[in-house]
């Protein structure tokens, strides 16, 4: 018997392969293997011939193991010595996974106190930590308003280089008036009465019928609003109480307006009603129909 065949035989169970059981009888072992050995025998298995002559070889080989009482002896002492290594090498793992669960139950531990000795470290300095973020905040707030306004300024410059290239035809004016700007501020949205949605057109369409806008720039909660002429922006911020209280609407002039600029404001209040643009106003007073309508609808 070569050394490999012994080694394989070693390593598998021979009353499996001959379906007996380990306290078997050598005539029922004898009968078993004649019954395997016909099944297995090279004239039986014309197909797989090499195969069937390898597997008919190691049959023979087990049967003279199991035949021979002391080889099947020192075998059985074999799978015994395999069987109660076995069971070493289970109970061993089952020892090694109670130690690893009792190591990561440890390290839980000490990761849960290490956690609420820093939440209690936090809430030690948290009154002190609060007291510096709201001294922070104090000294940044002009800061970030200063930012907001040079943002809100970019865009307006940034809009009107944008205009004056799409708008080709308009001729340059070589020295024109300064004229100042009006900051709107929006009403907030979230308030139960304020449910107008105020968008980039709507606003638009608003402060159109004063005069002719030259740049209008919105961010969240404000919008910046410049017209061509002087004039316009003072017809605008003449009519500020109308507009706080239709729609909530608060102007603030970004510039000086010019006294003589207000005088004249004053005498010419009323040309400027008759002087409108029919088409324009029966517009305007359309829309605003419309979104007192919506504003019901919303409200009930």
């Amino acid at each position: 018997m070569t050394e490999a065949i012994k080694n394989k035989l070693l390593e598998t169970d021979l009353y499996r392969l001959f379906d007996v059981e380990e306290e078997s009888s050598i005539d029922l072992i004898k009968k078993a293997y004649r019954k395997k050995a016909l099944e297995l025998h090279p004239d039986k298995n014309p197909d797989n011939k090499e195969e069937a002559e390898k597997k008919f070889v190691e049959l023979g080989k087990a049967f003279e193991i199991l035949a021979d009482k002391t080889a099947r002896a020192a075998y059985d002492a074999v799978r015994r010595q395999k069987r109660e290594k076995a069971k070493r090498d289970a109970l061993l793992d089952e020892k090694r996974r109670k130690l690893k669960e009792d190591l990561e139950k440890r390290e839980a531990a000490a990761k849960e106190k290490f956690e609420r000795k820093t939440e209690t470290l936090k809430k030690s300095k948290e009154e002190e930590w609060l007291q510096k973020e709201v001294d922070r905040l104090r000294k940044e707030g002009s800061k970030l308003l200063e930012e907001e306004m040079n943002f809100i300024n970019q865009q307006v410059r940034i809009e009107k280089k944008r205009s004056k290239e799409n708008d080709s035809k308009i001729p340059k004016v070589s020295e024109k008036k300064s004229v100042p700007k009006i900051k709107i501020t929006l009403p907030n949205s979230s308030k139960e009465c304020n449910k107008m949605k105020f968008d980039h057109s709507l606003l638009e369409h608003l402060f159109s019928k004063y005069g002719d806008i030259e740049v209008l720039v919105m961010s969240k909660k404000s919008a910046i609003l410049e017209y061509k002429d002087h004039d316009s922006t003072l017809r605008c911020y003449h009519d500020e109480a109308n507009l706080e209280n239709s729609y909530g609407l608060c102007l603030k002039i970004l510039g000086d307006l010019g006294k003589e600029s207000q005088k004249n404001l004053v005498e010419d209040n009323s040309s400027f009603v008759d002087s409108s643009n029919l088409d324009s106003t029966k517009s305007f007073e359309d829309m605003e129909t419309e979104i007192l309508k919506k504003l019901k609808a919303a409200s009930n």
